[in-house]
This record gives structure tokens, C-alpha cells and sequence, in this order.
């Protein structure tokens, strides 16, 4: 048998395309190997290492033909770093690659026509968006590290101004490094379950100013909290509450749901189309403020929610689209698996003095079947925003057999939205158009607003 550990690893090879996620495609060695920070149509020197693994891994050693759309990436350790992988990509060419990811994406399930695919809608400065940052912490040596993890891996790759970061990040993570130095406080390691800080997660309300600190350990406190706190208000005067989340199960699921107040507030005040809203710890939130506002402001155009109409608003998190949605129709219905993030909608409603709607916590599929089927509510427009994986399909199927005038699908995945949008479309129902929305500049993920209205009847 051929050994192919001794073939000869160092290849130059073309890019075959971009794949979804943002990393350039090669084939060499009978497998297809992502390599991040390659653009498709290049040529590139590459190192290969285990070609014989099932997944190898590959180094650039040199750009032998450059895109004219690469561009110099900002952050000194992109590439090592597992957060961005477009940074070298010119934006506009990412807001191009990102309508064709929706576009290949709608193509499997709706291959019979073609629907509208708007050209992304970008930002115009796309740099230090990020209104949470979580940074995990662990040991190089003897010290303790914080940064960001490396691309499948537990290592973390240590930076100073990530570029898409607020900037109050950093100076907490200086602040906790020190004190962790100071007091010989051990990180947690991911492999053995043992060390007690884990998470840095910072979240700041880009309209207010104010941040929060939320502290994951693997315990229920940290030596001197106190002298802690104090350095952190230092370094960030906007500081507003530093909160301890404790985490004592072996997992990589960041936030439990034990959060306990150290000092000032857990709950982010911010602000998203003329409403305030306060949000918990675990509440789910937007990380771009200005594209969230593009997003739902999309979102609500589409729905074209008039005074007479009733609107179910799924997977309503804090209810930051729903109580918007509220104000243009008669009635509204936010209906939330969270508990937590429900007492925050119900909480924002009234800080809003929005009277015409109601949280409910719960499975959404069993709320739903509840209004419809027991208290015949029937809905004239449905908003859906549902998580990564997407409804389940007899959602979907109760939701089509509603009839509402109108299903607006808000999606952070364009290959569950195509399922979806597919399901949809075999009971009843007709894109009308779809609307990417960059939420995520340099990365490869996108978010995307369809509009589904009912099919025009066959005739016979």
C-alpha cells in the first residue's frame, strides 16, 4: 500500500469557489479542503498537512495569483483567529458572495422558478459592529490567556483591538487578565473540566452607552470581587453591572441560567427603532445595532401590517420586533420558549406603553395550535424568527393552514430557509421576494427577510 504521508505536501493549486461559510474550496489529494482567507478564481502555494486525514488541514505559503477583489486584512491575526474569514475579501464583493450563498441556497428546494433575490443591503462603515463579545479564557503555560479560539480547536488566539468589537471589550479583558495574574485565579480547561474563569461576555447598548459585564465561572465566585469591580468601573466608566454567571456543567454551552448581581444591573438598557428595551443576560439581542434596525425596519415594511390586523410574532425573544410590530396592528402575539426573555418583553411592552400585545412562554407549536384551535385566533400576518435549525415542520404546516395574508421569515441561515421557504411553498404559499441583510461583515454568516403571500389558485 502507498504510504501518503510521504507524498510530497507543498501544492499550488487554483481556488474552485468560496464556500458558504467564507473559506476558498480546493480539491487535491481526492478531498475537498476549505482553506480560510483564499477568494475563489485564485492561485495559491499551499501546504498541506496529513493529507492523509479525513479532513485536511491547509497553510498559504504564497498567493501565486491574486483576486482583484482581495484587500489587506486589519486584524494582525486573522487567519489564526477563528472569528472572521473574509476580512481579505473587499466588502463589496462580500455583500455579492452572500447574495449568491441565498440565492444557491433557495435554488435546491424552490428549482422550479426563480425568485426575487435583492442585492444585500451592507453597511457603510462595516467595523466594530459587535455589541457582545464573548471571550473565553484558558492557559498558555503558566498564564492565563483570553481571546478567541482558534478554528476547531480549544486553543485561544490572543489579540489586542479586535476590528469588529466594541472597543470596551478590550479594556475589560485587560482588566481581568490583571486581576487573574494578580491573584493566581487558574482559567478553566475545556478538557478536564477543572479551573475557574471561563467566559469574559461583555454586551453594550450602542445607542445608550451603557455595557455589561457578565463573569462565567466554574463556581460561585472569584477572589477579590470587590478589587475586581472597581478596576473594571476604571477602566470602563460606562460600566452599568457586572454579573457572575455560574457554569458548572462540562460543556461548551457558554451562559447557564444562574446569574447572580455583583454589582449595579443585569439588564442592558438599549434602544432599536424608537423604543427602549432592557435586556437580561441570557435574552438574545442582536449583535449589529444599525443593521438590526435595517433588518426589522425590512421586516415590518414587508409585513405591511395595517390597524386592523392581527399579528403572531414567533420566536419573539425581548420582543424587539414585536412591540414595533404592535404599534402598526390591532393586535399582536409574541410567543417565546424563554421564560426570561418573556419577562423582558412583557417588562418592554410596558416601558413602551405598548398595550396591544401579549407574551406568551412556550413551545411555540403548542402556543400556536392553542390560539388557533382553542381560542380561534386567527392571525392576518405571521413574523418568524426562528433560530439557526430553523421551524419544525408541523409548525410550518399549522402556520400555511392558517391563511394569514401575509408570512414574513426572518432567517440567520439561508439552508434552513430554503427548506422552510420550500415546505411552505407545497401548501399554499409563493415567495415573493427575498431581502439579505448584512449583519455580519467579514464573517461568512448572513441574515435574509422573505416575504411569503398566498398562491394564486390553479385553474382548472
Amino acid at each position: 500500500m502507498r504510504n501518503t504521508s510521504s507524498i510530497e505536501r507543498t501544492v499550488t493549486l487554483r481556488v474552485d469557489a468560496q464556500d458558504p461559510s467564507g473559506a476558498g474550496v480546493v480539491h487535491t489529494f481526492g478531498k475537498k479542503i476549505l482553506v480560510t482567507g483564499l477568494i475563489a478564481g485564485e492561485r495559491a502555494a499551499l501546504h498541506i498537512k496529513n493529507p492523509q486525514d479525513t479532513y485536511p488541514e491547509a497553510e498559504i505559503k504564497k498567493i501565486v495569483e491574486a483576486s482583484p477583489h482581495r484587500v489587506e486584512p486589519r486584524c494582525p491575526v486573522f487567519g489564526r483567529c477563528g472569528g472572521c474569514s473574509l476580512q481579505m475579501l473587499a466588502y463589496p464583493e462580500q455583500l455579492a458572495l452572500k447574495r449568491r450563498v441565498v440565492k444557491s441556497a433557495l435554488q435546491k428546494t424552490l428549482e422550479d422558478r426563480s425568485v426575487l433575490v435583492r442585492p444585500t443591503l451592507g453597511m457603510t462603515d462595516p467595523w466594530g459592529y459587535r455589541n457582545k463579545v464573548q471571550y473565553p479564557v484558558g492557559r498558555d503555560g503558566k498564564f492565563p490567556v483570553i481571546g478567541f479560539y482558534a478554528p476547531v480547536s480549544y486553543r485561544i488566539v490572543t489579540n489586542r483591538g479586535c476590528p469588529i468589537q466594541h472597543p470596551e471589550a478590550d479594556l475589560l479583558k485587560a482588566a481581568l487578565l490583571a486581576h487573574m495574574k494578580k491573584h493566581r485565579i487558574s482559567p478553566y480547561d475545556e478538557r478536564e473540566g477543572e479551573g475557574l474563569v471561563r467566559t469574559l461576555m461583555t454586551r453594550k447598548g450602542f445607542a445608550t452607552g451603557e455595557v455589561i459585564l457578565i463573569l462565567v465561572l466554574n463556581g460561585g465566585g472569584m477572589p477579590a470581587m470587590e478589587e475586581f469591580v472597581e478596576s473594571a468601573r476604571a477602566a470602563v466608566p460606562a460600566l452599568t453591572g457586572v454579573v457572575i454567571n455560574q457554569n458548572t456543567k462540562k460543556s461548551r454551552v457558554i451562559l447557564s441560567r444562574e446569574n447572580r448581581v455583583v454589582w449595579g444591573t443585569a439588564l442592558l438598557t438599549d434602544k432599536l427603532l424608537d423604543h427602549t428595551f432592557e435586556l437580561s443576560p441570557n435574552s438574545f439581542y442582536q449583535v449589529n445595532h444599525s443593521q438590526a434596525e435595517v433588518l426589522y425596519r425590512t421586516a415590518l415594511d414587508l409585513a405591511a401590517i395595517g390597524p386592523g390586523d392581527t399579528v403572531f410574532d414567533l420566536y419573539s425573544g425581548a420582543g424587539t420586533l414585536t412591540i414595533p410590530a404592535a404599534k402598526r396592528a390591532k393586535m399582536a402575539w409574541g410567543i417565546e420558549l424563554s421564560a426570561e426573555a418573556t419577562a423582558d418583553a412583557e417588562r418592554n411592552a410596558k416601558r413602551n406603553n405598548v398595550e396591544n400585545v401579549q407574551f406568551i412562554a412556550g413551545d411555540v407549536v403548542k402556543e400556536v395550535t392553542r390560539l388557533i384551535d382553542k381560542k380561534k385566533i386567527s392571525p392576518d400576518v405571521i413574523i418568524l424568527d426562528p433560530p439557526r435549525a430553523g421551524c419544525d415542520k408541523p409548525l410550518l404546516l399549522m402556520l400555511a393552514g392558517a391563511r394569514p395574508k401575509r408570512i414574513v421569515y426572518v432567517s440567520c441561515d439561508p439552508q434552513t430557509l430554503g427548506r422552510d421557504l420550500g415546505i411552505l411553498e407545497l401548501h399554499g404559499y409563493r415567495v415573493a421576494e427575498v431581502q439579505p441583510v448584512d449583519l455580519f461583515p467579514h464573517t461568512g454568516h448572513i441574515e435574509a427577510v422573505a416575504l411569503l403571500e398566498p398562491a394564486p389558485k390553479r385553474r382548472s
